[in-house]
């Protein structure tokens, strides 16, 4: 870490711990410094109480200030790098000032309702569960084999189910760095393949990762309670891999809210049941792990995207310029799904954020924390 809380040392207080670089507050304006090498060690102090040295304070922090930006621009490009080369088949986008764009953007009273009711039917309409949808269709457990530079993500979006489906099946980590030639067990459809352990019940398991055991059963057709067995693998159907940390996390990098929940004046007089958030053209992110429901063209709300997180909850990111993933995708939390933008009725660019718990929209900030307000 570069900048951190002080620190107490034996002379002094710390001011940058950074790989092998030291510098610690002697006193006021008194600093000394610590540089290793695997074959040197530079050393010394720097009094800036001293004319000569009262211009180096301006030097360190625009130095400084330019890596980190160049440090921020460069992983924030290449992970728009990575996304623009592994999605594929993105919903066409509608850029800004395009004829259905200026449409939005002067859009009256009806405009505005028939994209409500749209945004409504999507809601009613997601998939909220997916064994529904996979109950009639055959388990079947391909096991693949890594290719070169290839993603777990990019994996389970071109196979069609969630990471965690496929890091459970496998028994690694969601964020283990695959490698060339090792094996992946991949199932057909939402869920995961579990090796029971000594110790383990099937109330337990199922408990853990929230399927019902009638499901497991049906699932893998046996009849007698006590055929479990140590060491004996079983298809958990839908099974959730518990969040570790925080379950909600704001979807921009600035936190900042530029206009909050509540009865507004402008662009239209009424009540805002949502967010709209500080973001200039910049990354947006999942705020829970979840399943695309929507992604592409919803009138008023330009370029957008619906995330079901499970059978409550559902959150909508709207106004982007551009998009990184399209219906049917699982995003874990944090993933950046999205570029934020003005497309749609909109007057500057911010990410207008929803959060919708059985159907109906609630405040965010009472289930996400952190927010700041302009």
């Amino acid at each position: 870490m570069l900048l951190r809380s002080p620190e107490k040392s034996t002379i002094g207080k710390h001011v940058i711990r950074w790989g092998n670089v030291n510098v610690i507050q002697l006193s006021p304006g008194k600093y000394f410094y610590n540089l290793q090498s695997q074959a040197s060690v530079l050393h010394g102090t720097i009094d800036l109480n001293k004319k000569r040295y009262r211009v180096l304070p301006l030097l360190l922090l625009s130095l400084s200030s330019a890596f980190l930006l160049s440090v921020i621009f460069d992983k924030q490009s290449y992970e728009e790098s990575l996304l623009e080369k592994e999605f594929t088949n993105i919903p066409e986008e509608v850029e800004e000032n395009d004829s259905k764009d200026k449409e939005a953007k002067l859009a009256d009273e009806k405009y505005l309702l028939d994209t409500e009711a749209r945004k409504m039917a999507i809601l009613r309409s997601a998939d909220l569960d997916e064994l529904s949808k996979d109950k009639n269709k055959k388990l079947k457990v391909t096991q693949y084999k890594v290719k070169k530079n290839e993603t777990l993500s990019e994996i389970a979006r071109r196979f069609k189910v969630s990471s965690e489906s496929i890091a459970g099946s496998s028994g690694i980590q969601l964020d283990v760095a695959l490698l060339p030639g090792q094996t992946l067990n991949i199932p057909n459809k939402q869920g995961l393949v579990y090796r029971l352990k000594k110790g383990d019940t099937l109330a337990k398991v199922a408990d853990y990762y929230k399927v019902k055991i009638e499901d497991v059963y049906s699932e893998n057709q046996l009849e007698d309670y006590d055929l479990f067995k140590s060491g004996q693998k079983v298809f958990l159907p839908g099974a959730i891999i518990p969040e570790t940390g925080p379950v909600w996390r704001i979807p921009v990098a600035s936190r900042v809210i530029t206009s909050g929940w509540g009865t507004r004046s402008y662009p239209q007089y009424k009540f805002h049941m949502a967010l709209d958030l500080r973001a200039n053209y910049e990354p947006v992110y999942a705020a829970r792990k979840g399943k695309v429901s929507f992604a592409g063209w919803m009138g008023g709300y330009g370029n957008a995207v619906i995330i079901t997180h499970d059978e409550q909850y559902q959150t909508l990111y709207a106004h982007n310029s551009k998009l990184y993933v399209k219906q049917g995708d699982y995003v874990g939390s944090g993933k950046m799904i999205s570029k934020s933008g003005c497309t749609g009725y909109c007057f500057g660019p911010h990410l207008h954020f929803e959060l919708i718990k059985d159907g109906k929209n609630i405040n965010p900030t009472k289930l996400i924390k952190g927010f700041t307000y302009k």
